[in-house]
C-alpha cells in the first residue's frame, strides 16, 4: 500500500504522490506553530479572571537613613562597576526607579534597563555565598536572576527570601549576613503607592551564555562566545526576547554592546561584530536580532533576520571568533573546521518551551501563580504515557483514521513538516489529552479533520499568524552543524527540534540512527521489548530504485499485545477504515512490524530513527509568567495565541500580583 512519497527536502511534505520535487522551507518559527491543541469541542470557553500589569509610575526612590534625613537612591558608575549610591534627592545622579512585576527594582538608564542586583558572594546564587557581605551591584535586568529579586517589608527592601535587608555603609547600599551591622534606612511613606503598583517590566531579557564544545580525545572543551573571541571562563551575556538582540555588558557606564550581523544579502559569510544597543523593542528586525527558537533543548543552531546561521571556526587565526554563513554555503564552508551547535543556559529552553505553549494554547496553567502549587492544589496535568493496559478502542481507530486521511493527495507542506509529520503531531497529541475517554470528533488540536483534504487550509485559517510565520522562516533542513555531521544525524536533529516545538510540554529523547537492515531491525525489536504505554515518532529514510531519497514520519504505540504502527497521509479512496484497522492490529513480530513501514513500491528502507516521549515538562514557565487573554481552549490548555509581550503581562494570582519564582 502506497502511503507517502517525499522529496529529499523534507518529511512527506508533498502528499500523496510527487510529481516534481518541490522547495520547502524549514521554519526557525516553525517552533511557534504546531501544537495549537484546541480543544475538540467547539463550545464557547468560559475566561478566566485576568489582571493586567499596571501602567508604571516611575519616581526617584525616596529613603530614610539612620539619622532621619531623607535620600534617595541614584545608579552611579566608579572605577568600572556599577551601585546604588544614597545622595541627595536633587542631585543629577538620581534616576526615576521602577518597582515591576518580577519584584525587580530597575532604572532606565539611556535606554538600558539596569537592576539592582544582590551580590552572590552574600547570597550564594550565582557566587559563592562566602562573603560576610558586599555591595549590591547594578546588572542588566533580567527575569532569571533571583538576586535582582525583591520584597519590601516593613518599609525596608529584602532580598525575595527576606534574608537580607538591604543597608548602607558610605552611601552605598549592600547586604549583610550579620543584621545587626549598620546602617538601616527605610522607604519613605510617599512611596507607599509606587511599592503597591505592581508595574509593567522595561524588558523580559534573559542572562545566558553561548557555549560550543571543542571534542577532544577524551571528551569535549566547552567555549563561550564573547565579544572579544571565545573564552574557557563562563561569559555572560543578556538575550532581549523582544528585540532578539544578545548583548553583553559594560559596568563602566551601563551601557550594552550587541552582537550584530554583518553581512549583506551578496555575502556568502561575513564576521559578526559587536555595537552599542539599547533596552528598545524596533519596529522591523534589525541586524542585532536572533533568532534561537531552533534549538532542540538548550543546544543548536542561532539564525540572523535573514536567516544566516551563526558559526564558530574551531582552528586557524580567527578561532573561536564568531561569523555568519547562507545555509546553502555551509557544506563547502570547511576551512577551521567551523560548527553552528551552541548551547545556551536552561532557561532559555524553558523561554522557548514557554513561547510555543503560550502562542499554541498550549499552557497548563494561566495566570500564573507567581507561587509553586501544591501537590494536592496543583491542576498541572502528571501523564507522561499511555496506560500499561493501552490498546486503540474502535472510536480511537476511527479517529485516528479519519487524522489520516485528512489529504489533498497534492504537493502540500508548510516548511519540513509536511502532512504526514503534522498528522502524527495531531494522533499525539489528541491520545496525550484524551485517552482513556473517547476521541473528540469536531476540531483537531491542529487542524480539522476532513477526507481527502489539505489539512494546511484548516491550519492557515485557524492560526493565520503561526503559519505565516512558518512560511516566511528561512531554511535549515540539511543543513549540517559541523563537518562530522552525516544528513541522517541532520534529519533526526531537525525532527528532534521540531516536535520539540510541536510538543513543548514534553521532553523527547532522539535515539541513534538506525544503518542497514540488522541495524534496523535490533531497533524495532528495542521497540517490542519497550514498556506497554511508550509512544514514539519514527523518521524512516527510503531509497528509490531511482537512487532518490525519501522520508516519511508516522507515529508508533506499544500497545499490551504489541507494536502498533499507525499510517499518515493516505487518501481516503486508497485505505478504507477496515484496511486501516488492519494496519493497526498490534504486533510482537519484527518482520511484521517492518512491513507497516512500507510506504510505496520500489522504495527500500534504509535508515530508522525514533524520538521517545520521556515525560512531561515539569519546570514549566507558566507558574511564573503569563500573557493576557489567555483564555485559551479551557482547563489545561491555555495561551493568548501571541507572541510574548512585557506590554501584555498579567500579573501574577499570589496575595502581592508580582511573580515570585522563576
Amino acid at each position: 500500500m502506497k502511503r507517502c512519497e517525499v522529496p529529499r527536502v523534507g518529511f512527506c511534505s508533498d502528499g500523496w504522490r510527487l510529481t516534481s520535487k518541490i522547495n520547502l522551507r524549514f521554519s526557525p518559527f516553525f517552533f511557534a506553530f504546531l501544537l495549537s491543541l484546541h480543544s475538540l469541542s467547539a463550545a464557547p470557553v468560559p475566561k478566566v479572571e485576568q489582571k493586567l500589569v499596571e501602567a508604571p509610575v516611575d519616581k526617584a526612590i525616596r529613603v530614610k537613613v539612620h539619622n532621619g534625613g531623607e535620600y534617595c537612591y541614584a545608579p552611579v558608575f566608579v572605577r568600572g562597576y556599577s551601585y546604588v549610591y544614597i545622595d541627595k534627592c536633587s542631585s543629577s545622579k538620581v534616576k526615576f526607579g521602577r518597582y515591576d512585576v518580577f519584584q525587580r527594582v530597575g532604572w532606565n538608564i539611556k535606554n538600558v534597563w539596569l537592576c539592582m542586583t544582590a551580590p552572590g558572594s552574600v547570597t550564594g546564587i550565582d557566587g559563592s555565598g562566602t562573603a560576610n557581605w558586599d555591595y549590591i551591584m547594578l546588572r542588566p535586568c533580567v527575569i532569571n536572576d533571583p538576586n535582582q529579586r525583591w520584597i519590601v517589608k516593613d518599609n525596608a527592601f529584602y532580598t525575595a527570601d527576606g534574608k537580607f535587608r538591604v543597608k548602607d555603609y558610605l552611601w552605598y547600599t549592600y547586604i549583610s549576613k550579620n543584621k545587626e551591622d549598620y546602617y538601616d534606612h527605610t522607604l519613605d511613606s510617599s512611596m507607599d503607592h509606587w511599592v503597591n503598583t505592581v508595574a509593567v517590566p522595561g524588558n523580559m531579557s534573559f542572562k545566558t551564555s553561548i557555549g560550543w564544545k571543542f571534542v577532544t580525545s577524551s571528551g569535549f572543551d566547552m567555549y563561550y562566545v564573547s565579544d572579544n573571541g571565545s573564552k574557557s571562563d563562563v561569559f555572560d551575556l543578556y538575550y532581549n526576547p523582544e528585540s532578539g538582540h544578545i548583548a553583553r555588558y559594560f559596568p563602566t557606564g551601563g551601557l550594552l554592546g550587541c552582537m550584530s550581523s554583518e553581512q549583506s544579502p551578496s555575502e556568502d559569510w561575513n564576521w559578526v561584530e559587536w555595537r552599542f544597543c539599547y533596552d528598545v523593542v524596533p519596529k522591523e528586525k534589525h541586524r542585532g536580532f536572533w533568532d534561537i527558537s531552533f534549538l532542540a533543548g538548550r543546544e543548536g543552531p542561532i539564525f540572523d533576520r535573514n536567516g544566516n546561521i551563526l558559526r564558530i571556526p574551531q582552528y586557524g587565526p580567527n578561532w573561536g571568533r564568531p561569523y555568519t554563513a547562507k545555509p546553502g554555503y555551509v557544506k563547502q564552508d570547511t576551512t577551521s573546521s567551523p560548527k553552528s551547535e551552541f548551547v545556551l543556559s536552561h532557561d532559555i529552553e524553558r523561554w522557548n518551551r514557554y513561547a510555543m505553549a503560550n502562542a499554541e494554547d498550549a499552557l497548563t496553567e494561566c495566570p500564573a501563580p507567581g507561587t509553586k502549587p501544591s501537590i494536592s492544589g496543583s491542576k498541572k496535568r502528571v501523564k507522561r504515557t499511555l496506560p500499561t493496559d493501552f490498546k486503540l478502542t474502535e472510536e480511537w481507530k476511527k479517529r485516528l483514521y479519519d487524522i489520516t486521511i485528512s489529504t489533498a493527495g497534492l504537493p502540500t507542506g508548510a516548511g519540513m513538516c509536511g502532512t504526514c509529520f503534522l498528522q502524527t503531531f495531531q494522533m499525539i497529541a489528541e491520545l496525550q489529552e484524551s485517552y482513556p475517554r473517547s476521541p473528540g470528533q469536531r476540531r483537531g488540536y491542529f487542524f480539522d479533520t476532513a477526507p481527502n483534504t489539505d489539512p494546511f487550509i484548516s491550519l492557515r485559517n485557524r492560526f493565520p499568524r503561526l503559519f505565516r510565520a512558518l512560511q516566511f522562516a528561512p531554511l535549515l533542513y540539511g543543513v549540517p552543524l559541523s563537518l562530522t555531521e552525516n544528513s541522517e544525524a541532520t534529519v533526526i536533529r531537525a525532527a528532534a527540534a521540531t516536535t520539540q516545538v510541536a510538543l513543548p510540554n514534553f521532553i523527547w529523547l532522539a535515539s541513534s540512527v538506525a544503518t542497514g537492515q540488522q541495524a534496523i531491525r535490533e531497533s524495532i525489536q528495542r521497540l517490542v521489548n519497550a514498556p506497554v504505554g511508550t509512544i514514539w515518532i519514527s523518521v524512516v529514510s527510503y531509497t528509490l530504485s531511482s537512487g532518490g531519497v525519501i522520508r516519511h514520519a508516522v507515529p508508533i504505540l506499544r500497545a499490551s499485545t504489541g507494536v502498533v504502527v499507525i499510517p499518515t497521509n493516505v487518501p481516503a479512496n486508497s485505505l478504507t477504515f477496515e484496511a486501516f484497522s488492519r494496519d493497526v492490529e498490534p504486533s510482537t513480530n519484527v518482520d511484521t512490524i517492518l512491513g507497516r513501514f512500507d510506504v510505496m513500491t520500489g522504495a527500500s528502507m534504509t535508515t530508522f530513527g525514533t524520538l521517545l516521549l520521556v515525560r512531561e515538562e515539569t519546570d514549566s514557565l507558566s507558574v511564573s509568567i503569563s500573557q493576557n487573554n489567555c483564555t485559551g481552549e479551557g482547563e489545561g490548555r491555555r495561551g493568548s495565541g501571541r507572541e510574548p509581550s512585557s506590554r501584555f503581562l498579567n500579573q501574577c494570582t499570589s496575595a502581592s500580583g508580582r511573580c515570585s519564582i522563576f
